[in-house]
């Protein structure tokens, strides 16, 4: 009995301590966080300083614990369960402890949210932020390591970094890989504290916001950011609007809505990588209410023509392909199945016969006229012209720093002969438009509208020139003109960039402006300097748009890598210059310029030199230095037009932000073989 009665006496006392000593600890953790104690505003930010460390040792979440307290305080309650009393007196002295200890400080977690929404909705996500005091190598895969081995998808991982200083941020939007989905608040906890081990600086790990079809409506303008949705994401791109290629007009078409219909016309968005990565880097959230995807409807580009399996494709959906080497110099009429395409929309399907082209404008009498009309009622002329994409052999200054467009090679260009009416009568003969008309109501460009939405213009001046030979085409070599190419109409204007060239024209104009739209006004055919990298504070419409090109040439032949095994090297390439200039030389070298032989003119060459509108062919016969038998050799040309301009020896002065005229020596390296 005495034995039994000391027994008791001793857990008594032993609970009776237990109980003061963990209701000590959360008096004072609780008078840390609401800093109770007088005067003490010092004691209350410790509290806050401890609560992450405290929710750390324990796996639980700072809010959560703030929470907590803070419902206890509301019901009155001045106690907690036992559990949670002797975790956080654990915690505590833990805390303490630590505070106490001479090692340096680790990393702190920063906590803003618990709530795991993304966790309840498919497709959700969560974002992992590490706040980096200093940077250094490797975090990057050491990070990524560790949310792979939580089995974690890293659907997004971006760095940024602030100028002049180590401190970086780090940015991981990641899913869970059994559900797919976010995370829920327990694993965003594990994620935490898994990270803390890194010991680089403040971590975050918060569900990622997700946004309504609504919200995304109310931000349509610079004030309120501008936001689109794009399949189940949500991106502001308000800083981008100024540097989108297409132009600010056209993208704030879909400010506050989905882009996925406009990306169903502009597939070369989805075809090439940049400009999704571009998009992804401007992701704010996922989309709440993503469309059905059956609410889509039929492709518009399911009408597009057959092509030809040989042209060099860069896209689909708008078709996008170049004329292959291989079968540039076969014949200097380039045949109509492997002319090069440069398309900006499906191919519009037109009924020849409803066809009407309508002629309008400043100082003209409106007219409308059929294909008939135009077959019957002028002139046919004919016109050998070679149209040149203003972004050929973009590649080439591609490999300086990415611009943006289509890495063309060099066979964005091709040449034929069209046949149809001069624009010059059409405008002067049966539109009314005379010169004295010209000065007097101060027409200074000729506006083309194509049936794809498409528009350009090119001054009066050329229009109206008699030795400008633009026409209104409706023959390509010898043939009727074909949809893939412009028909039943389309523009040819010689000696200028192709997109001024428009198919499918349904409108021509007289304008005191030019054309509006981002293939006129936009930053699309405008070359930048080199030190540009974007649009911010530049005014795009006062840069003068693209017409004439420069002096060009490039090598056909050999090909890159091939093997040589004579005593002198075959070339053989193209030559070609904008505003009707002639070329009057073409020069080959194959000791790094040191010396040059001059080439043969072939194709071309009879050409008027003030109205040289088609390419020419050349060949050279170059020997090969004693010193450079067996060895690898750089083949270089440079073409000298009838201005006497030529071609630049670098590619790095000419860079621009959107990799227009890159007109650069041409430069093709090959291995001969002296065995």
């Amino acid at each position: 009995i005495i034995g039994s009665l000391s027994l008791c006496l001793f857990l008594s006392l032993f609970l009776a301590a237990t109980s003061r000593r963990v209701m000590a600890c959360q008096r004072q953790l609780q008078a840390l966080l609401r800093g109770r104690a007088r005067g003490k505003a010092s004691t209350a930010a410790r509290g806050l300083r401890l609560l992450p460390a405290v929710a750390a040792s324990q796996g639980r979440c700072c809010s959560c614990l703030q929470q907590q307290d803070a419902a206890g305080r509301t019901n009155g309650s001045s106690s907690w369960n036992w559990p949670l009393a002797a975790a956080l007196g654990a915690g505590l002295a833990a805390v303490s402890s630590s505070s106490r200890s001479p090692e340096p400080r680790s990393a702190r977690c920063d906590v803003t949210h618990c709530e795991v929404l993304a966790a309840k909705l498919p497709g959700g996500s969560s974002l992992i932020t590490l706040h980096v005091e200093k940077d250094r190598p490797g975090l990057l895969s050491d990070t990524t390591e560790k949310l792979k081995a939580q089995k974690l998808n890293i659907r997004e991982a971006r760095i940024s970094t602030e100028e002049g200083s180590n401190r970086a941020k780090h940015v991981y939007v990641v899913q869970d890989k059994l559900s797919g989905g976010g995370l829920s608040e327990s694993r965003l906890a594990e994620i935490k504290k898994t990270l803390l081990e890194l010991g680089v600086g403040d971590c975050k790990a918060e569900p990622w916001p997700i946004y309504s079809q609504e919200e995304i409506a109310r931000h349509t303008t610079p004030e309120t950011g501008i936001w689109v949705s794009y399949k189940d994401g949500v991106y502001d791109i308000t800083d981008f609007i100024a540097n989108h290629p297409g132009g600010k007009d056209k993208i704030m078409l879909a400010a506050g809505k989905a882009i996925d219909p406009f990306w169903r016309i502009y597939q070369q968005h989805e075809s090439r990588g940049n400009a999704l990565t571009q998009l992804a880097s401007l992701r704010i959230g996922d989309l709440k209410d993503p469309p059905p995807p059956e609410k889509q409807g039929a492709c518009p580009y399911d009408t597009d023509p057959d092509r030809h399996p040989g042209l060099i494709f860069h896209n689909n959906k708008p078709c996008n392909a170049e004329l292959p080497a291989e079968l540039m110099m076969d014949s200097w009429l380039t045949p109509n199945p492997v002319w090069f395409i440069r398309h900006h929309h499906p191919v519009p399907v037109v009924d020849a016969d409803k066809y009407r082209l309508i002629v309008d404008g400043v100082g003209t009498k409106s007219v409308t006229l059929s294909l008939e009309d135009l077959k019957k009622r002028f002139v046919k002329r004919e016109v050998v012209a070679t149209l040149q994409c203003g972004g050929n052999r973009r590649s080439e200054l591609d490999k300086i720093h990415k611009t943006g467009g289509i890495p063309w090679g060099f066979g964005a260009m091709s040449t034929a002969r069209w046949g149809g009416v001069y624009l010059r009568e059409v405008l002067q003969h049966c539109a009314g438009l005379s010169l004295e008309g010209v000065e007097a109501f101060g027409v200074k460009h000729i506006v083309f509208i194509g049936m794809d939405d498409m528009q350009a213009s090119i001054p009066v001046e050329k229009a109206l020139s008699p030795y400008g030979d633009v026409l209104v085409a409706y023959e390509m070599n010898g043939e009727a003109l074909p949809s893939e190419h412009g028909a039943p109409v389309r523009l040819v204007v010689p000696g200028v960039v192709g997109v001024r060239n428009v198919k499918w024209v349904g409108r021509i104009r007289a304008s005191t402006e030019e054309a509006e739209g981002p293939w006129q006004r936009g930053l699309a055919y405008k070359g930048f300097s080199p030190m540009v990298k974007d649009l911010q504070n530049i005014d795009v419409e006062n840069i003068h748009s693209m017409q004439e090109l420069p002096v060009q040439s490039a090598i056909v032949m050999p090909k890159p890598g091939s093997v040589v095994e004579l005593d002198d090297l075959e070339v053989r390439g193209f030559a070609w210059s904008g505003g009707g200039r002639g070329i009057v030389r073409v020069d080959v070298s194959v000791d790094d310029g040191e010396s040059w032989v001059t080439a043969d003119l072939l194709d071309g060459k009879e050409q008027s030199m003030s109205r040289a509108w088609a390419w020419t062919f050349w060949e050279a016969s170059v020997p090969i230095p004693e010193n450079l038998r067996g060895k690898e050799i750089t083949v270089l040309c440079r073409a000298v037009d009838s201005a006497y301009s030529t071609q630049p020896e670098r590619p790095e002065p000419l860079w621009n932000l959107r990799g227009l005229n890159c007109n650069c020596w041409h430069r093709v390296t090959v291995k001969h073989s002296d065995e």
